[in-house]
């Protein structure tokens, strides 16, 4: 084995090693009942609970709350792929941790599908049927997971011209970005209240402006949320769980 082949590999395994230790905390913290929500997500899932950099894998993101954040990942791709193996195989054992499978599980993703294919895909006159797909899948991974309900998160409000990453570009006009957000969120309401064990937590107000773009206080980088935006969908998801919560029985 090459020099250059065994770096790569000792970091594969070390990256492997990190990654169990971060889940076996979380179920640890899980198992003391000290875990009342958990994300699966794009770097929103991060920014939505934290200022810190959204690096991919499982992190506490505030007290007793959690985050797995899977990268880069697109809906349009989780409805064609389905979620990553290690996360279906993983579910099996977070399903026998009752604090894991109790806390509130949300499910942030589409932002990248609306900033990076879907708004010139439309304007071709694609569809966005595969949204419908992606919520087949969370049921499926919710059912894995064992928990009572999974909260679907509708993506953010689009970003402005001004975001920029070299391996994630804004494509599409502003006007056409509102028509994918818009598309998606309509084919999210539908799928979500078709699908019974599933709800969903609608930012969209919180975060846009007149014009149906985030609002700039919300938002240092024109896409992910800063403190005041991470409030206000703090805020959201107080509300969600308040009217959420069982009702005591007597």
């Amino acid at each position: 084995m090459s020099l250059a082949r065994l770096r790569a590999f000792v970091r594969l395994r070390r990256a492997r090693l990190r990654g169990w230790l971060a889940l076996f905390r979380m179920l640890l913290a899980a198992l003391r009942g000290r875990v009342d929500e958990i994300w699966v997500g794009d770097s929103h899932s991060v920014t939505f609970n934290t200022a810190q950099p959204p690096l991919p894998g499982i992190l506490r993101t505030a007290e007793r709350r959690w985050t797995w954040h899977l990268g880069p990942r697109v809906m349009y791709s989780i409805a064609r792929d389905d979620f990553p193996p290690t996360l279906l195989r993983t579910a099996r054992l977070v399903a026998r941790v009752p604090g894991a499978r109790d806390a509130a599980w949300f499910f942030s993703f589409g932002e990248i599908d609306i900033r990076c294919h879907l708004a010139p895909r439309l304007a071709q006159g694609a569809d966005a049927d595969f949204v419908a797909t992606y919520v087949e899948r969370v049921r499926g991974l919710v059912g894995r997971l064992g928990t009572r309900t999974g909260t679907i998160v509708v993506p953010v409000p689009p970003c402005l011209d001004s975001y920029d990453h070299a391996a994630f570009p804004v494509a599409g006009s502003p006007e056409e970005r509102l028509v994918a957000h818009g598309a998606v969120r309509t084919a999210l309401t539908a799928a979500v209240d078709a699908t019974p064990g599933l709800r969903l937590l609608d930012v969209t107000e919180a975060l846009a402006g007149p014009d149906g773009l985030m609002r700039d206080e919300l938002t240092d980088d024109g896409c992910h949320t800063n403190a005041a935006g991470r409030a206000a969908v703090r805020h959201e998801v107080s509300v969600l769980l308040r009217a959420t919560l069982p009702r005591p029985r007597g």
